[in-house]
């Protein structure tokens, strides 16, 4: 009998478990096994994927032949209508987006990532339902509706709740952070920070809330993780940006200074990063270790440039980098390794 590799593995899963059992002797599991032999290719899997295909494409060409001047004139009609319209029309999209993921998340729990696609498509509509209430308001300022689409995104989050829009709150909150203190302070510099410092200081207040803010909101303790991690990115990646061009928000003063008069924001960097990598260890947070490790890997290469390049023969710098990131190599290939189960 011809099965297929799946139906191989489940029949043959079975077989030694009723000879564990002691239901097979061994005499019998081999001639049961004996009995059937993998086949090379599915065809049964190819015909229903096949058919299924058809189908779909069948069913795809008939609406596209009924409602295909139906489908452009609705396009036209969307935008070609007042803006207060387009902004109802998409704020309906968005609660259907939202709704059936919810529904479908209820039936399919396992298919994740579709579900969450769903979500997606619901905060891609609820942006394009705020930006053409901007227009109906007739509003050039859009720090408010920025905010406006965070705290929303951050209600649907707890409310389903999604940490892809819990992320996408957190993401929109950034962005908000920027555009506002832009408009306050339009030379780059917002109470003596360029961004990459305020950035830091927003990440940070991001890690205070995920460490002690979320943990005491039962709706929210589910994003506790996921909030940390935002945090360690936006106050690494600016950390990491400050150790490069350090509290300069204009790049032609920038060109004309030495890096090494901004060397303390490396330093900085490297003992937030062991600092991290401390506490990483002590709880037990790969998360911290990993964003740690990271960052210190990336500040010491990111000197290594700055302070090597011009003065050290490329042939030699590039081989000082080979080896390196082939010692880096090997040394994860045994950390993973240690980490498989023993045969």
């Amino acid at each position: 009998m011809k099965v297929s590799k799946k139906e191989r593995r489940i029949i043959g899963k079975a077989l030694d478990e009723w000879q564990s059992q002691g239901v097979l002797t061994q005499e019998e599991h081999d001639k049961l096994e004996s009995t059937f032999e993998v086949s090379a290719f599915d065809w049964t899997q190819i015909a229903r994927y096949s058919f299924t295909i058809a189908v779909t494409c069948v069913v795809l060409a008939t609406l596209s032949f009924v409602f295909d001047e139906w489908l452009i004139e609705l396009f036209k009609s969307i935008f070609t209508a007042p803006e207060l319209a387009k902004s109802l029309f998409f704020f309906a999209g968005a609660i259907g987006f939202y709704v059936f993921g919810i529904r479908r998340r209820k039936l399919y729990p396992s298919k994740v990532l579709a579900n969450e696609a769903l979500f997606v498509l619901g905060m891609i509509s609820t942006a394009l339902s705020i930006f053409f209430l901007g227009k109906v308001i007739e509003t050039e300022n859009l720090a408010p509706l920025i905010l406006l689409a965070s705290a929303i995104y951050g209600l649907i989050g707890l409310w389903l709740p999604s940490q892809t829009v819990w992320i996408f709150a957190l993401i929109t909150l950034g962005a908000w952070f920027g555009f506002h203190s832009y408009q306050v302070q339009s030379d780059g510099y917002y109470l003596g920070m360029n961004y990459p410092l305020r950035f830091a200081l927003f990440g940070g207040v991001l890690l205070l809330a995920s460490l002690y803010g979320l943990p005491r909101i039962r709706a929210a303790m589910e994003f506790e993780s996921v909030t940390k991690f935002v945090g360690l990115l936006y106050f690494f990646f600016s950390l990491w940006l400050l150790s490069i061009f350090g509290n300069h928000a204009d790049f032609s003063v920038w060109l004309d200074i030495e890096q090494i008069s901004i060397l303390y924001w490396s330093v900085l960097l490297l003992v937030a990063s062991f600092v991290a990598l401390y506490l990483g260890l002590k709880h037990h947070d790969d998360m911290t270790k990993g964003v740690a490790l990271v960052f210190i890997f990336l500040n010491l290469y990111s000197r290594f440039f700055e302070y090597l390049w011009e003065g050290m023969h490329k042939a030699l710098f590039f081989a000082i980098l080979a080896v390196s990131f082939w010692l880096l190599g090997t040394k994860a290939e045994k950390i993973y390794q240690l980490k498989l189960p023993k045969a």
